[in-house]
């Protein structure tokens, strides 16, 4: 799951913008007596989508994604359930019972199971390309459309491809992915599909779907992608960026980050990066090897620029013309990327506690933010310590949650010359059993107002950035090389949590985000 920072300006986007429904025939109050709804497949991973007929709730599990809007499961929830819920003034509880009748679609994949998703919106903001990694090696594309003039959702598979024949057979049909995303270039098209199983890094060309994209494109693909192509007099393919892929033996990768902002690149030169789960943390460098490097640079700029507080309305109305204000980021020069693996290494264990207690951290997830401060963009990474104790004369070891927030970890420009990241750690005294045998905090999600929520087994923990800033001036020591942090629990799930979710729906002026556990999924007010 991506990282947000909800800001002002952001907000202010959501509003103008009105596809992002402020529900007024629902409360707090109503939402606040409400349970969980049971999904008819297992919740293996959650994520949300901001449409122009508002958020829609994507979850998968078994060989089965669903799809469906947020206001139908809220509107369910004022209309059933009388269980409790948390009241907790930072995050307060509602449920999901049953959806409105032909508003959820799905969709099956064929080979292996559901184990990551990723999206990302395509230009014109009316559709989202979604990729699926499963448990057999291989990757599915399909495409959620917000059907004009209405609140329906069309579905359409894209393509399912093995993995296996995009790294020469370094991943095979009995690898699982761990983690997958759709990143979008400078210009805020579709760049690439980044996939991951422990120990090896895959970054595809969109374009290499293509020919399946083509063939099924729903309407807003072919409004605002393949309507492109066909304004060319001369109709020529593009050369596509060559894949790039990477192998890895003395640790496993845990998380791909991409660092995005505005629905675009959030810097030229960084694409991706790669989270290890002994806290190494790895840069995917992008480089333009075709094109004009003036004009997306330029564009890049004016398009981070008019996305400030000041220029919102342009980007509200579709106004994502280029410098000549034409045709949007579709109208600039075709750009040819190369991709390679950074000799520039961090640790952020080893950063935040020093190297002898970096040994007995393991990292589980991680999420990138954007700091309004400093503008760039930081990395917190949740996992676990493992704390020596004596007892009766015998050395116990105990486990307990820990993470880390980092320095600037993405710069607009020049990350790579940063020869050091500073980071800060945290110890929690919670542990909760996770899949994959690993115990500790397992997800993390950054809330507006400078809140943190994280998932320990199946219970929910939140605290501020302003509570962890106060640990590190005052001192206070965890005990593991780390400061110690109170988090508060504030919600209690029937099984562990899989993954949390935000989405731009706002109730009372609280936000409204998803959690998937078991095969089960629960909305709460952030």
């Amino acid at each position: 799951m991506e990282g947000f920072c909800y800001t002002a300006a952001a907000d202010a986007a959501s509003e103008a913008k009105g596809g992002v429904p402020q529900l007024p025939h629902l409360s707090a109050a109503a939402l606040g007596k409400a349970s969980s709804r049971p999904l008819p497949h297992p919740a293996a991973a959650i994520t949300t989508v901001e449409l122009p007929s508002g958020s829609v709730v994507i979850a998968g599990g078994g060989s089965v994604i669903s799809v469906e809007p947020l206001s139908s499961l809220l509107q369910s929830c004022s209309k059933e359930g009388e269980c409790e819920a948390c009241n907790d003034p930072l995050l307060g509880g509602v449920a999901v019972h049953s959806t409105v009748p032909g508003e959820k679609v799905t969709l099956t994949i064929s080979s292996g199971l559901v184990s990551c998703i990723g999206t990302a919106l395509l230009p014109g903001g009316t559709a989202a390309m979604c990729a699926v990694g499963t448990s057999a090696g291989s990757l599915c594309l399909f495409v959620v459309e917000s059907r004009t003039g209405g609140n329906a959702l069309a579905l359409c598979k894209v393509c399912e491809a093995s993995l296996c024949e995009y790294t020469d057979g370094l991943i095979s049909a009995d690898d699982i992915v761990l983690d997958v995303c759709v990143g979008l270039d400078p210009a805020g098209r579709p760049e690439f599909v980044a996939v991951a199983t422990a120990t090896v890094v895959v970054v595809i060309d969109t374009q290499c779907f293509n020919e399946s994209l083509r063939a099924n494109a729903t309407e807003a693909v072919l409004r605002e992608t393949v309507g492109s192509w066909q304004r060319t007099p001369c109709p020529t393919e593009k050369p596509v960026n060559e894949t790039f892929y990477a192998s890895f033996t003395a640790s496993e990768v845990v998380r791909l980050l991409v660092p995005q902002r505005y629905r675009a690149s959030f810097a030229v030169d960084i694409a991706l990066l790669i989270v290890f789960d002994n806290g190494e943390l790895r840069y995917v460098a992008r480089r333009v090897v075709g094109g004009s490097l003036q004009l997306l640079t330029e564009h890049h700029r004016q398009r981070q620029l008019r996305h400030s507080t000041v220029g919102l309305g342009m980007l509200q109305h579709n106004s994502e013309g280029p410098i000549d204000g034409s045709h949007g980021s579709l109208a600039l020069p075709h750009v040819l990327y190369a991709y390679s693996l950074s000799s520039v290494v961090h640790n952020v264990c080893t950063a935040a506690v020093g190297v002898s207690a970096a040994t007995y951290k393991v990292v589980n997830n991680a999420a990138l933010f954007f700091d309004d401060m400093s503008q760039t963009m930081r990395i917190i990474v949740v996992g676990a310590g493992t704390q020596l104790a004596e007892r009766y004369g015998h050395q116990l070891r105990g486990t307990t949650g820990w993470w880390a927030i980092t320095g600037a970890a993405v710069l607009a420009r020049g990350t790579l010359d940063q020869r050091q990241l500073a980071a800060w750690g945290f110890d929690v005294p919670c542990s909760g059993a996770l899949p994959r045998d690993r115990r500790g905090l397992a997800c993390i999600t950054v809330l507006e107002g400078g809140r943190v929520l994280f998932a320990c087994g199946n219970e929910l923990y939140v605290c501020t950035m302003a509570d962890a800033t106060n640990a590190v001036v005052d001192g206070s020591s965890g005990g593991g090389g780390g400061a110690y942090v109170a988090l508060r629990q504030v919600h209690t799930c029937g099984s562990v949590v899989c993954g949390v979710a935000c989405t731009g729906t706002r109730i009372d002026g609280r936000n409204v985000g998803v959690i998937g556990f078991g095969a089960s999924l629960a909305a709460l007010l952030f």
